[in-house]
C-alpha cells in the first residue's frame, strides 16, 4: 500500500465501517458465548460483512475483535485463545482489503479489559498484559492500525494507548464513551470531553474521539466539545440511536440511514477526521455516508480554523428548590382523581391531567416541579423510568417523596426489564404499603450501555406478565398461587405504542393487557392522533375499550424533533410537527411553537381520549415551566384554547 493510514488521516476523511456485532446476530451469526468467536467457528459470514461494509465505501474495516480479551473471553471459557480469536479477526479483515482494489485499512478493535457489570476496573497491570496479548495477535495477523474504543475511564484508556505502544508503532485511535445525563456529557467517572481529550492529547494517538452510547445528534454534541483539540485528529462514531425492544424479546436500533449521513457531515463540519458508526448501524449507513461526504466534498480538510474551539451552549440551571414554607399558588384536587377518573361513566368522565415530574436534580426540586404542575391544574403526578446510568433519584423513591408532600394522587410506571419476578412481587407489596396505589406496567427497555446493547439484563417476564402478577395481587394472590390474606388495590395501567412499525400487533397486544387486568392505557409520547385512532378502534371493537390518556408533549426546538424522529423508536413525528419546529429553529421562542403545536394536538385527540400525561423538560426552558404548559394544554382539552371541546 503506497499511502499510510497516518498520511491518508492527515489528508482527507477517513470513513468507517459500522456495526460488527449487531449486524452479525441481525445476520444469524448467534453464539451462546462471545461474539468474536464467530472469527473462528464462522469465518466466512464475518468475511462478508467486511465486504459488504467495503463495498459501501468504508476506508477502514475494524476486526471482530471487540471485547476479545483475556479477561472478558475468560467469562465464556475462551481464555485459552485469545491469540486464536484475535489472529483469525485480523487475518478475516486483512483478506477483504487486499482485494478491495483501493486504499483500504483494518483497524485491529480493542475493548476495555473489564468486562461490564464490575464496579472497579481490572487492576491496571493485569489490564495491560491482557491488552498486549490481544494486540500482539492483532498485529500478527495484519492489522493497520489499533482502535481502542468505548472506554468509559480517561486514565484506563490512557494506559491501553500506553500498553499498545508497548508492542507495537502502528497508529493508534482512542476513543472515549460518553452518557447524556441531563445536558452533561460525561463519562461513566464523571469526565467531561474536554477532560477526556486533555488526558489523551499528548499520548501519542493519531485520533481521540468518541463512540458507542449515543445517537448520531447526541455525539455531535461530544465533538464539539472535544474539539480542536492541538494534536490528534478527532474520530466520532455514533450508535444508529437508541435501542428498544421488539416483539421477538429482541432488540433493535432506531436511527436511518439519511439521518445518519446528515450528522456524519456535522462531524466532519466540527473537526472530525475519522467518521463511522457504532452499535446498530449497518452497510446502509455507511454507504449513505460514504454518498454524503463525496456529494458535498468533505473528503478534505475542514475549512474552519483549527485554533477556534467550539464553546458549548451552558447548561440550563435546575428548576429552584423550594422554600421550607412554600404553599401551592392554587391548592390541588386532593387524592382520589384516579378512582373518579375511573369510575366515571364514560360520557361524563372528567378530562384527566397528569404532569410528569422529571429532571435533574434531587427531591427538593422534583418537588418544586410537583407544586408548579399542580398549580397549572394537574391532578395526579406521574413518575416514569429513566433510561440513565448514572446515578440518580430512584423513581420508586421518588414517587413516595411526592405523595407524601403533595395531596395528589402519584402515579409511578414499573418495568419488569432488569428485575426478577419476586423482586418485582416485592416492589409491589412494598409500594402498596407506602401509599402509592396507581401503577403502569411495562416491560421497559434497556438502558443506554456503552457495551450490553444488545440482551441486557434479567428479564424473567415482559410487561403483559408484570400486569397479570399485579392483577393477581390485587386478588390476594401471590405469583406461586398461594393467597396473601389480604388483596392489594392498585389502579393498574398498562403503556401501549401507537408509533409501533406493526401496529396490528401493537393493537392485539393492548387487548391483551386490558384482558390481563389493565384498568386504563397510557400511550407512549404521540404527536399525531391517526395510529391512535386506529389501536382504539380494535380494542372497541374486542370490546376492551377503558380509558386512554394521551402523552403529550411540547417540543422545544427543531433538533429535538429531529432526534425524536429519527432516532427514538416508536416514535411518529409527522412533517405538519416537524416543519414548524425547522422554521422556528432551536432559539428562545421555540418552545412556544413546540407548546402550540402540543395543545392542536390535544384540542384533537380530546374527542379519543380520556385524559393526557402533560410531558416537559427537566431543566428550566424559557417559556416552558410546568405550570405553563399545564395550564396550556388544559385550557386546550377544555376548548378555551381556541379549540374544540370534547364532548
Amino acid at each position: 500500500m503506497s499511502e499510510s493510514f497516518t498520511e491518508a488521516l492527515g489528508r482527507r476523511v477517513l470513513l468507517c465501517d459500522g456495526a460488527m456485532g449487531t449486524l452479525a446476530r441481525a445476520s444469524g451469526g448467534l453464539v451462546e458465548g462471545h461474539g468474536a468467536e464467530l472469527c473462528v467457528i464462522a469465518p466466512e459470514l464475518v468475511s462478508a460483512l467486511h465486504e459488504r461494509y467495503l463495498a459501501a465505501g468504508a476506508d477502514v474495516l475494524q476486526t471482530h475483535t471487540f471485547a476479545a480479551s483475556r479477561p472478558r473471553l475468560e467469562r465464556h471459557g475462551l481464555a485459552r485463545r485469545v491469540r486464536e480469536i484475535n489472529l483469525a479477526g485480523a487475518r478475516l479483515a486483512a483478506g477483504v482489503r487486499d482485494t478491495a482494489g483501493r486504499p483500504a485499512w483494518v483497524a485491529g478493535s480493542v475493548s476495555p479489559a473489564t468486562p461490564p457489570g464490575l464496579a472497579v476496573p481490572v487492576e491496571e497491570a493485569r489490564a495491560a498484559i491482557a491488552i498486549r496479548e490481544q494486540v500482539e495477535a492483532l498485529v500478527e495477523g495484519g492489522v493497520d492500525l489499533v482502535v481502542l474504543e468505548t472506554f468509559s475511564r480517561a486514565g484506563e484508556l490512557l494506559a491501553a494507548i500506553r500498553a499498545v505502544q508497548e508492542v507495537t508503532d502502528l497508529p493508534v485511535v482512542a476513543q472515549a464513551t460518553f452518557v447524556d445525563e441531563d445536558g452533561d456529557l460525561l463519562t461513566a467517572a464523571g469526565e467531561s470531553p474536554a477532560d477526556v481529550v486533555a488526558r489523551l492529547v499528548d499520548a501519542g494517538a493519531v485520533a481521540v474521539g468518541t463512540n458507542c452510547t449515543l445517537g448520531p445528534q447526541g455525539l455531535l454534541d461530544v465533538v464539539r466539545r472535544m474539539g480542536p483539540t492541538g494534536g490528534p485528529a478527532l474520530s466520532a462514531q455514533p450508535n444508529a440511536g437508541l435501542p428498544h425492544v421488539v416483539a421477538d424479546r429482541s432488540v433493535r436500533f432506531a436511527g436511518d440511514a439519511e439521518h445518519f449521513a446528515r450528522y456524519v457531515l456535522r462531524y466532519v463540519e466540527a473537526g472530525a477526521r475519522l467518521v463511522g458508526g457504532c452499535c446498530g448501524t449497518t452497510p446502509e449507513h455507511t454507504a449513505a455516508a460514504a454518498r454524503a461526504l463525496t456529494t458535498h466534498d468533505a473528503w478534505s480538510p475542514p475549512a474552519a480554523p483549527r485554533h477556534e474551539r467550539v464553546v458549548p451552549a451552558p447548561r440550563a440551571e435546575p428548576d429552584p428548590a423550594p422554600a421550607p414554607d412554600e404553599e401551592i399558588d392554587e391548592p390541588g384536587p386532593g387524592r382520589g382523581a384516579v378512582e373518579r377518573w375511573l369510575r366515571g361513566r364514560p360520557a361524563s368522565r372528567e378530562f384527566l391531567i397528569a404532569a410528569e415530574v422529571a429532571g435533574a436534580g434531587g427531591p427538593d426540586e422534583h418537588l418544586a416541579r410537583a407544586r408548579r404542575a399542580v398549580s397549572g391544574g394537574a391532578s395526579v403526578l406521574w413518575v416514569s423510568r429513566s433510561r440513565a446510568r448514572r446515578a440518580t433519584t430512584s423513581t420508586t423513591g421518588l414517587a413516595v417523596h411526592l405523595h407524601d408532600r403533595v395531596d395528589v394522587d402519584t402515579a409511578l410506571t414499573v418495568t419488569s426489564w432488569q428485575t426478577s419476578l419476586l423482586a418485582l412481587q416485592a416492589d409491589l407489596l412494598g409500594l402498596h404499603a407506602l401509599g402509592v396505589r396507581t401503577l403502569v406496567c411495562e416491560t421497559g427497555n434497556p438502558p443506554v450501555h456503552a457495551e450490553q446493547a444488545v440482551g441486557d439484563g434479567v428479564w424473567e417476564v415482559d410487561g403483559l406478565e408484570l400486569m397479570r402478577l399485579a392483577a393477581d395481587l390485587n386478588h390476594g394472590v401471590d405469583a406461586d398461587g398461594q393467597e396473601l390474606g389480604t388483596a392489594t388495590a392498585f389502579r393498574l395501567g398498562a403503556r401501549i405504542t401507537p408509533g409501533a412499525d406493526d401496529l396490528e400487533h401493537e393493537a392485539a397486544r393492548a387487548v391483551a393487557k386490558v384482558e390481563a387486568g389493565a384498568e386504563f392505557l397510557v400511550t407512549r409520547p404521540v404527536f399525531e392522533v391517526d395510529r391512535l385512532r386506529t389501536v382504539l378502534d380494535a380494542l372497541t371493537a374486542a370490546g376492551r375499550r377503558v380509558p386512554v390518556l394521551a402523552s403529550v408533549g411540547a417540543l422545544t426546538g427543531y433538533a429535538q424533533a429531529e432526534h425524536l424522529r429519527h432516532e427514538v423508536p416508536d416514535i411518529v413525528v409527522p412533517d405538519t410537527v416537524v416543519e414548524p419546529m425547522r422554521r422556528a429553529g432551536d432559539g428562545p421562542d421555540a418552545a412556544r411553537t413546540g407548546l402550540s403545536l402540543a395543545a392542536e394536538l390535544v384540542a384533537e385527540a380530546a374527542a379519543l381520549v380520556e385524559g393526557v400525561v402533560v410531558r416537559w423538560p427537566g431543566s428550566a426552558v424559557p417559556g416552558l415551566d410546568p405550570t405553563t404548559a399545564v395550564t396550556r394544554l388544559r385550557a386546550a382539552a377544555d376548548g378555551s384554547d381556541g379549540a374544540r371541546v370534547r364532548r
